[in-house]
């Protein structure tokens, strides 16, 4: 399909389905065009707040507070052109151009970003499901928050088991060790060899290290046989569970629509190096729905998703320009992890850092992503608060 006719009209209307970072960076990257500031931008999410999910786990420690890492779409949207739609997205019709809405009528679109993103990969495992609780949605944090505030009151130990040892697992075992300290017996539970398989050596090792010394019960190689309400069987064993997560990976939410489009083994949608569709350059793919087909795979993270967005928005100010759109390169910069409260391991270009000094850099740097100047402000004040009334000698300030 070939691109809109901008000789018919000059305000494209771009529809964004998906609000998390590939779709709500997208929209707010398209504000830096000022040809584009008269145009129809929605943004179609049914939840009514941004998840910044690499800074959930400070939520569980008190480090950071909710509105902090969950800021609402209304909040973030203000004084843009960017019009919310709070509703599902069920249908896109991409012989029509339209999007068809759960709740409102359809929308049409003359370019079009899906950014659906990733949901909890099933696991053939018993009780998982009714017992198990994932940490991918704000109903997650706050009930594992609730959970862990009530344990902490308990009069005796509490066993904590967290099933998956890749980058969520172990920034759930650290900051769960340390919210609850002497009083949980947290386990870090995977059927793999080594934690943190794809990760650097060196952030592995400090991985390692926090576990150790936060006294997590590292079961490598460990398969989970059933979940109870306060149990796990662990290659036959029944061990005591007053609170089981459930850190594994993701899948792709499927595609919208009976339009044929090729996609890989994953259930990934294959894209161009510019990503845009194979068959129709009007729609962009973005995040973990999509696969480039002549590059190397670019990773299921937050930093390839705003790289993606930020690809994205320029191709499309470029297209409604009449001019061609841009190949998408990711550029790995490093890896961070929490690992543990006020602690975190980051790694960059062959250099690792770890403890204090890692959990300083890390915060700094996922602040500095935060989707809007205004928001990014007031979590920094609020930051520089708190540290002058840890050093200042003479009560509140």
């Amino acid at each position: 399909m070939s691109p809109p006719d901008h000789s018919v009209f000059y305000h494209p209307r771009i529809v964004i389905v998906g609000g998390g970072f590939g779709g709500l960076y997208t929209a707010l990257y398209l504000q830096n065009y000022r040809h584009l500031k008269g145009s129809s931008i929605t943004l179609v999410e049914p939840r009514d707040r941004f998840l910044f999910t690499p800074l959930l786990y400070e939520v569980l420690t008190e480090e950071l507070l909710l509105w902090e890492v969950a800021p609402p779409y209304e909040t973030l949207l203000t004084q843009t052109n960017i019009q919310w739609r709070q509703d599902w997205a069920d249908y896109i019709d991409l012989e029509q151009q339209r999007v068809t809405l759960r709740q409102g009528a359809s929308l049409p679109y003359d370019y079009l970003v899906v950014a659906t993103g990733a949901r909890t990969r099933q696991l053939p495992i018993p009780g998982i499901n009714e017992h198990a609780i994932t940490f991918r949605s704000l109903d997650d944090v706050l009930t594992v928050k609730a959970r862990l505030d009530d344990l902490a009151q308990m009069p005796h130990p509490v066993a904590v088991t967290v099933i998956g040892a890749g980058a969520s697992g172990v920034e759930l075992a650290t900051k769960i060790a340390d919210r609850l300290g002497k009083q949980g017996a947290v386990r870090l539970v995977d059927r793999g060899s080594q934690i943190l398989k794809p990760f650097p050596a060196g952030l592995q090792r400090k991985a390692v290290h926090a576990l150790i010394k936060r006294d997590v019960d590292l079961h490598l190689q460990t398969q989970v046989d059933r979940v109870g309400p306060e149990r796990v069987w662990l290659d036959g064993a029944e061990l005591p569970s007053h609170l089981t997560l459930w850190a594994t990976g993701t899948e792709p939410v499927p595609w919208l629509g009976t339009t044929p489009v090729n996609m890989n083994d994953y259930g990934q949608v294959c894209v161009r190096p510019t990503l845009q569709l194979e068959d129709y350059f009007n729609v962009f793919v973005v995040g973990d729905v999509a696969a480039q087909t002549q590059q190397k795979p670019i990773p299921n993270t937050a930093q390839a998703a705003y790289q993606a967005a930020a690809a994205v928005a320029s191709s499309l100010a470029k297209m409604t320009r009449q001019r061609q759109p841009k190949y998408f390169r990711y550029l790995h910069l490093g890896d961070m992890l929490a690992l543990g409260k006020g602690s975190g391991g980051v790694w960059s270009f062959g250099f690792s850092l770890g403890g204090k000094l890692g959990g300083i850099i890390r915060r700094a740097v996922y602040i500095h992503r935060l989707p809007t100047n205004h928001h990014r402000l007031k979590v920094v004040r609020r930051a520089l608060m708190q540290a002058v009334r840890s050093i200042w000698p003479f009560g509140k300030v």
